[in-house]
This record gives structure tokens, C-alpha cells and sequence, in this order.
């Protein structure tokens, strides 16, 4: 299984560039009150889809959670069928799955470069089978289809024409079918690598018709990772991200769809989590939060997991955590 890397790990081009976009400022007044709340923030998890265990791995990990989640999340390639087995448990748990769908295979090879191909129609055939699995569970699915488009750590990046002719003819595919309880979700890297014009993330837009949620992916990689990253709070990382999406998008719900943050000194993480926690009030057009939920130290990467420490597990329990869980789908 392929999972995600920063873009220094990846070998990018735009560490310094991207920690410079990290760092600009919000649009708009500081000074001006913080918009009101009107719905509870709904949380969800990474959970890693190994095997037929997954059930069992599932319901190990939410039992830490002081209530159950909205979402959880896990990643999936092309030409397998629709994983109606994972959906399954999770709808079990009373949670909504999204499938994060790898533009490419994880038997048939990673550099495989599948977005011409499926913009040419030569993929039909399985977005139709997957369609049809799709619309026979009848419930709400989300689809996060090529996440991280904007960054050149995966072969379906750095060509927005052919990401948005991909994107179109899968939707209309499935649309067709009638799955329509399949909910889209464009998911960009907080920065885009590398950093150019041609390569911005708003380029890769499918348009407004194509897509129901607008998502995005940020972590704090912390001072231990490599020695172009250091310790960022989760304003650091999202918080001009998150200014400018509901001006550009403003009919769409916004998801962060992959977040976390390293362990590093005692207290930083649990602090991390209560300041991300506070500052996501301030941005009400964020509907949900999905954590990574995933210690990657044997990638070279940091631990994420959200129980890394006790007082990480109690912040989250007494944040995102701490509300009344949300009613099944």
C-alpha cells in the first residue's frame, strides 16, 4: 500500500516555497469578529484497510474516541471493485466512508500513468462497475478522486487539463449509472509542488456542476522531519487556505480532509490539537475534519496517530471528540 509523504520525503522542488506560502497571512480585517458556528464540527479518521480484519482493527481504534465519528477514511487504487466490504464496517460503526481513490494501481505499478487514459475513456469499464457498486449500497459515499493533484509526488499531477477531462468523464459515468449517492470531493495539498503558476491548485477545479465537497490536506511535520520543515501551529499551515476557499467556492462545504501533527516536545501535540480545534470556530465553512491517524515512523515520516501520547488522546477526546455523536447516514 502506497501511503502519503511530505514533499520534501518525495524529493519536490518547493520545500522553501512552500514554507513561505505556510506562513501568509489570512485575507481580511483581523480585527473583525470571527464568523458564527452554525453546525457542530463533524470529525472523522484515517484507518488503514489491510485485510478482512478490518472490522476488528476499526473498532479496536474508535474505542479510544469518546464518541464514534462522522467520517473515516482509507485509500484505495484503480481496477479493484467498489470495497463494498469497508464500506460496510464502517457504516456499521455509523460512520460515512471516503474513498480515497489512487489514480493508479497498486500491483500493476505506481508510475503508471493512468490520467490520459482515463480521460480517453479506456477506464469506462471500471468506473462503471464501480458505479454500480456504488449505487447499490444506497447510502452516502464520499469519493476523493486523485487527492493531492497539485503536488508531483504522484503521477497524476502537473496536468490540470487532463486531471479535469479525467475527473468530468468519471463523474459523468457514475452519474449516469445513478449513483448519485456518491458525493465528490476535490482535494488539493495545502501548497502546491511546485509552486508555480501552471501548476496551481485551482486550476485543477472540475467546476462547480462536478464537484459537492472541496476538501484540503495539511500537516505539522514538526522540527524533527528533515531540515526544511519546523514546528508549525495548524494556523501556520491552513489558516490562508482556509480564508480563501468560501470566497472562491462559496456554495461548497469544505472538509480537511487529511490533517495532523508530529509528536515533538511534551505538550506540543495536545496543544496543537486544542489550538487547531479553537481556530477551525473561527472558519465555519469547514464542516468536517478527517485526522491521519497513522504513526509513519517506519516511512521515515512522523507519528501521527492521535493517541501517540495520553494527553494528545485526551485533547482530541475533549475537542473534536467531545461532542454527541453524529446519527448514521
Amino acid at each position: 500500500m502506497r501511503f502519503k509523504k511530505s514533499a520534501v520525503t518525495a524529493g519536490l522542488l518547493c520545500p522553501i516555497t512552500a514554507t513561505c506560502l505556510y506562513l501568509l497571512a489570512a485575507d481580511g480585517d483581523p480585527s473583525a469578529p470571527a464568523p458564527a458556528r452554525s453546525a457542530p464540527l463533524e470529525w472523522g479518521v484515517y484507518q488503514i484497510l489491510w485485510s478482512r480484519t478490518f472490522p476488528d482493527e476499526l473498532n479496536k481504534a474508535l474505542s479510544k474516541f469518546a464518541t464514534k465519528p462522522s467520517y473515516v477514511m482509507f485509500y484505495r487504487d484503480m481496477l479493484r471493485p467498489f470495497p463494498r466490504f469497508a464500506i460496510d464496517s464502517i457504516g456499521a460503526v455509523g460512520a460515512t466512508s471516503i474513498v480515497s481513490l489512487e489514480l493508479w494501481s497498486w500491483h500493476g505499478g505506481r508510475k503508471g500513468l493512468y490520467l490520459h487514459a482515463i480521460a480517453a475513456g479506456e477506464y469506462d469499464d471500471f468506473f462503471r462497475q464501480w458505479a454500480m457498486g456504488a449505487k447499490s449500497y444506497h447510502k452516502r459515499v464520499l469519493l476523493r478522486f486523485g487527492f493531492e493533484f497539485n503536488g508531483n509526488w504522484f503521477t497524476w499531477s502537473q496536468d490540470p487539463p487532463a486531471f479535469v477531462a479525467a475527473w468530468r468523464r468519471a463523474h459523468d459515468i457514475l452519474q449516469k449509472v445513478g449513483a448519485r449517492n456518491v458525493e465528490w470531493v476535490w482535494a488539493p495539498n495545502v501548497v502546491s509542488c511546485p509552486d508555480t503558476p501552471e501548476n496551481d491548485m485551482h486550476r485543477y477545479y472540475p467546476g462547480d456542476e462536478f464537484v459537492d465537497w472541496i476538501g484540503v490536506d495539511g500537516y505539522n511535520f514538526g522540527d524533527k522531519h528533515d531540515r526544511w520543515h519546523k514546528w508549525q501551529s495548524f494556523d501556520e499551515v491552513f489558516d490562508s487556505v482556509l480564508a480563501s476557499f468560501p470566497k472562491r467556492y462559496p456554495d461548497k462545504p469544505i472538509m480537511l480532509t487529511e490533517f495532523g501533527c508530529a509528536t515533538g516536545k511534551p505538550g506540543q501535540k495536545e496543544k496543537w490539537i486544542r489550538e487547531a480545534f479553537d481556530s477551525l470556530q473561527r472558519h465555519p465553512g469547514v464542516r468536517a475534519a478527517v485526522w491521519f491517524n497513522y504513526d509513519k515512523r517506519r516511512e521515515g515520516e512522523p507519528n501521527f496517530r492521535i493517541d501517540a501520547t495520553p494527553a494528545s488522546l485526551k485533547a482530541f477526546n475533549e475537542t473534536f471528540a467531545a461532542g454527541k455523536a453524529n446519527p448514521p447516514s
